[in-house]
């Protein structure tokens, strides 16, 4: 049951049932693909289906195993999340993961730790996690997350299981979206403005995402409103997002591209005047800018800068 909840990853999903078939333990797997297609949901999927109550082909959502793994509160089920791109997996961190790989488990028939981001392992850290990825105990699966193998150590990739996840095509998450109920409108906003990042686009279904753009529209070229608005850094996220779609919207109608590509389709008069009455040069650079801008939030740099920046060149724009 719990395999039928991961959207849009057959292949993946198509894997991790033959490994549950095989039955095969003290293995190490590797998730790994873009943010937001459901590598996390999958793996605690995969880790309920372990140690399920009521079988090994699948977990059944209803034991108190799986009631338990589901909240992450099961003995057996280790989940290191760091979601954080400053938080660093350190070395003690690994030790601890050593030190209870060596136990037995305490009910279920295997113990599962899960390495959320594991891209930011320190070099040291990755080292020692080597050690047990190569030959993890017969009771023990390992299941290390990230959006690229190539930010993982080589030596620990090559000893992983690679379970790739990948983007949802455009038409079919219209498609899934529109059954979650969403109209044409929205899930053709949501599927392209999500780059067909399912888990993004769904969890977005919940925030009015329309409206929100709209607002953010309505304050960008307001120099009060827009500097307000560049203050948080959440709200700098979704504004900067919103900038950068619009503006790219605007240089493929310049450049002639084909309208069902663009993000911002409800607002496609819009688009078309801006089109009209913007240079290239202008558009490049409000985009250039506003992912320059992306990094600087990154790195925590100070905001009044950011708002600076980002004024500037819409202004220009």
């Amino acid at each position: 049951m719990s395999f039928e909840r991961v959207i849009g990853q057959d292949t993946a999903v198509s894997l991790l049932k033959s490994a549950l078939r095989e039955g095969k333990k003290g293995l190490s797997y590797l998730f790994y693909g873009p943010k937001g297609t459901g590598k996390s949901f999958t793996a605690l999927q995969f880790a309920k289906s372990l140690n399920c109550e009521n079988g090994t082909r699948g977990c059944c959502d209803g034991c108190p195993s799986c009631a338990r793994a589901e909240k992450l509160s099961y003995p057996d089920l280790h989940w290191l999340d760091y979601e954080a791109e400053s938080q660093t997996v350190k070395i003690e961190q690994v030790r601890a993961i050593q030190s209870a790989a060596g136990l037995r488990p305490f009910e279920g028939r295997v113990k599962v730790f899960v390495v959320n981001n594991c891209q930011n392992l320190s070099e040291e850290a990755g080292n020692s996690l080597l050690k047990i990825v190569e030959e993890p105990p017969l009771d023990t699966v390992i299941i290390l997350i990230a959006e690229s193998s190539r930010s993982v150590l080589p030596t620990i990739v090559s000893r992983c299981r690679k379970i790739k996840f990948t983007n949802t095509s455009r038409g079919e998450l219209v498609r899934i979206l529109q059954d979650k109920g969403a109209d044409e409108k929205l899930s053709g906003y949501l599927a392209y403005s999500s780059s067909g990042r399912i888990g993004q686009a769904i969890s977005e279904l919940q925030n009015q995402p329309l409206e929100e753009r709209d607002a953010i529209l309505l304050k960008i070229f307001n120099p009060v409103k827009s500097e307000d608005m560049l203050k948080d850094k959440e709200e700098a996220h979704k504004a900067l997002t919103v900038i950068m779609q619009w503006h790219r919207d605007i240089l493929m109608l310049k450049l002639g591209l084909p309208e069902d590509y663009l993000i911002n389709r409800d607002r496609l008069e819009e688009l078309r005047q801006a089109a009209r009455v913007n240079s290239y040069s202008s558009l490049i650079s409000v985009i250039d800018t506003a992912g320059m801008t992306f990094e600087y939030l990154k790195r925590n740099l100070n905001t009044r800068l950011l708002s600076d920046n980002i004024q500037i060149s819409l202004k220009n724009g």
